[in-house]
């Protein structure tokens, strides 16, 4: 009877002594959560990094008008222009770091037909409403996204334009000039379309 009286009261002990520690370890791993978070306010804080959302608009050198929109269904040739961007910092081809000024547009185009088209959005004339008048994208930037259009095609990519006299940043509104047809290259024969566009920029 006394050996099982033991029993019990070891047995007890024992489960006070494993509550005592397990109080002491969630008091230890409150107050290390409490450190971390002191610290964290302290040192972290300060640095607060940014999202890579912002750190990527903070270097974005282009201003995007994203309501510079059009768009035109020609005998089932889809093509429209998505937005338009200017920049008065933007890289050349000759060097990476240079400010240069520049022009850009998003251009789409889909062919639903089971025939085929010819156009040529990526030789558009640009011209601006701070009087120039620019007859040729920079083809070593732009995406050739121009020439023969077959069924069930889709066409799209950045056309840009390096202003002569700068000044990107002044630009209220853009109007591009180019043409085509339907048909093949080849087809010297089909009626040419010819397209005026006039974006707002601001």
């Amino acid at each position: 009877m006394k050996k099982i009286v033991y029993v019990l009261v070891a047995g007890v002990m024992v489960l006070m002594l494993a509550a005592c520690g397990s109080d002491s370890a969630v008091e230890e791993l409150d107050q290390n959560d409490t450190e971390k978070a002191e610290a964290k306010t302290g040192s972290d804080a300060d640095k607060e990094e940014k999202p890579p959302e912002e750190e990527a608009k903070d270097e974005d050198i282009w201003t995007y008008y994203n309501d510079a929109k059009w768009s035109d269904d020609y005998n089932g040739l889809k093509m429209e222009i998505q937005k338009a961007v200017v920049s008065d910092k933007a890289p050349t081809m000759e060097d990476e770091n240079a400010n240069a000024s520049a022009v850009g547009v998003k251009f789409r185009m889909e062919n639903t037909t089971d025939g085929k088209f010819t156009f040529y959005p990526d030789q558009a004339v640009l011209v601006t409403s701070t009087g120039e008048q620019i007859d040729m994208p920079d083809m070593w930037v732009s995406d050739n996204i121009g020439g023969e259009i077959d069924k069930g095609v889709i066409k799209e990519g950045n056309i840009i334009w390096y202003l002569e006299r700068g000044h990107a940043g002044d630009i209220e509104w853009i109007k591009l000039e180019f043409s085509g047809h339907q048909g093949p290259e080849d087809d010297f024969e089909s009626e040419m379309k010819e397209y005026e566009i006039e974006l707002k920029l601001k």
